[in-house]
């Protein structure tokens, strides 16, 4: 880092041999990005993935660097210089409902985390638009309530001691003895998702994952839906994506 002009900034130099090259190659770079705080008691795998070890005190560790969309998202909501950190305050988000949503990112699933972000931004874009595109990576929804910003996901039941409700009918509760049922749109129900990821076996460059169903193809006709899957460099992790929305709709 040039310390000297700009702490904020990377130089990189390189010589280049002018019998090999007549014009100035085009050069990519593969960069960690920035740290971010991460829960007291979480330790960074070797992929940038959390594990988290003994019990959680409520309060935040150092810096490091790590995939944890939860954190990163926090890191964005929070931070002055590039974030909404000059409108929101860290009292404003409970990290009592954010740990959860970061243990449940963080799960293993066949050797990789359940969901990882690796993403750079580098234009401006309306903080709206970017928070919902965060949230996105860990099926996140965010909404403002009791002065502060909740965050809810569709993750089911992270306790396993908690089971659905049971509902009990009765001639008290049923009209008649009639029910009534009612179901999505035969239009929303797509039988074929193209996922539009980033291919790090291709030089970092976008991909595209198909994830159908031949029985549902069957049955409702072949309905394709595009999506984008925002931060992922994880062919499986776009493949889950993709089976998660076919199973919702």
């Amino acid at each position: 880092k040039d310390r000297t002009a700009n702490s904020f900034c990377a130089t990189v130099g390189m010589d280049i041999s002018t019998e090999e090259f007549q014009s100035l190659p085009t050069r990519a770079y593969l960069v960690k990005g920035k740290k971010v705080l991460v829960p007291s008691n979480a330790v960074p795998r070797e992929d940038g993935s959390l594990e988290f070890i003994g019990s959680f005190d409520g309060s935040l560790g150092e810096a490091v660097w790590t995939t944890c969309p939860v954190c990163i998202f926090y890191d964005l909501m929070t931070n002055k210089r590039f974030g909404a950190g000059n409108f929101v305050e860290a009292s404003n988000l409970s990290w009592v409902d954010l740990y959860p949503l970061a243990q449940y990112s963080n799960q293993l699933i066949d050797g990789e985390p359940r969901f990882a972000c690796n993403v750079a931004v580098s234009s401006q874009v309306e903080a709206f638009t970017i928070f919902q595109d965060f949230a996105s990576v860990f099926r996140g929804m965010m909404y403002w309530q009791s002065n502060t910003i909740q965050l809810t996901a569709d993750h089911g039941n992270l306790d396993s001691s908690i089971v659905d409700p049971v509902h009990i009918f009765s001639n008290s509760n049923v009209i008649n003895g009639v029910f009534n049922y009612s179901g999505s749109s035969l239009k929303t129900r797509s039988t074929s998702i193209r996922i539009r990821y980033i291919d790090p076996d291709n030089f970092y460059k976008p991909n595209i994952l198909v994830v159908e169903d031949a029985e549902l193809i069957t049955k409702y006709g072949y309905q394709v839906k595009d999506v984008l899957a925002f931060g992922c460099t994880s062919k499986n992790q776009a493949r889950r994506l993709g089976r998660w929305m076919m199973k919702s709709e």
